[in-house]
């Protein structure tokens, strides 16, 4: 009789200290959540640091949907080349000899002097006259007259003469060697074009695999922060994904830089506006 009243008394002690414990338990519970919570925050702010700290202030700069750019052909960009300031001088140059080259051409009107003179006026004539049955007296008489003389020379040098073929051909040397200039400068500035235009292409075709990247790995980061909370994954785990995850959008970040700096380059070399 005294064991089986010990035993109830024991189960009734027990069965009251029931909602104590899962009490205590509850509050562990939700303080460990807490804290995880609170660790979470920390390390978004961490991995918001990180990022910033290694893509730089430049990615404020980036417009927000730079890997929907439509890119013009390349046709445009090589037809701007003309518009360039160094083609223009050099274009300039060849046009300023073809000039000189005119001139020297024309020269040879020098050769020519053409002179003319008029003059109108009140003259006094004086004179003499006789006859036979008159001595010679002095006469004389005033009137309206006009007077003009009009004529023309011709005067060379023959050191002139004789080198001007050699000059007219050395004028003919320098208009190609211009020329030459000029379409060099125009293909080395046409290459230019071309690799940043390439550059532009091949950033914009490798950065939506970079911008899906970071997006699978920032939705999968949230599936495991929350098995984190619910302690289903350790926080070796945790920093493991995070370091990916950062570098992902680290990746991503900085070739959306690369492409604004490409499309900034291929804007300057052309005076084509992409970025509206």
């Amino acid at each position: 009789m005294n064991i089986r009243f010990s035993s109830i008394l024991s189960f009734l002690l027990l069965w009251a200290a029931l909602p104590c414990a899962a009490q205590v338990f509850e509050s562990d519970t939700t303080s460990i959540y807490e804290e995880r919570l609170q660790l979470l925050e920390e390390f978004a702010k961490e991995d918001s640091m990180l990022v910033r700290n290694k893509v730089g202030v430049a990615a404020k700069l980036v417009p927000q949907h730079i890997e929907q750019l439509q890119l013009p052909p390349l046709s445009v960009f090589l037809a701007a080349v003309s518009e360039n300031a160094t083609v223009k001088r050099a274009r300039s140059q060849v046009e300023q000899i073809k000039n000189e080259y005119k001139l020297q051409k024309r020269d040879w009107l020098n050769y020519f002097r053409v002179y003319g003179n008029y003059s109108y006026g009140r003259y006094n004539i004086l004179g003499t006259q006789s006859d036979e049955y008159t001595p010679m007296f002095q006469t004389s008489s005033t009137q309206n007259q006009h007077f003009f003389n009009v004529g023309a020379s011709v005067g060379f040098s023959l050191g002139d003469l004789i080198n001007r073929p050699l000059k007219l051909k050395n004028y003919r040397h320098q208009i190609k060697q211009l020329e030459y200039t000029q379409e060099d400068v125009m293909e080395e500035r046409r290459l230019r074009v071309l690799d940043a235009y390439n550059e532009v292409t091949e950033q914009l075709a490798t950065i939506n695999a970079k911008a899906e990247t970071a997006a699978l790995y920032n939705a999968q980061m949230k599936i495991i922060e929350n098995d984190f909370i619910q302690g289903k994954m350790d926080i070796t785990g945790l920093s493991l994904e995070r370091a990916r995850r950062t570098g992902a959008v680290v990746t991503y970040e900085e070739a959306r830089v690369q492409l604004h700096n490409a499309i900034i380059l291929l804007e300057m070399l052309t005076n084509v506006k992409i970025i509206q």
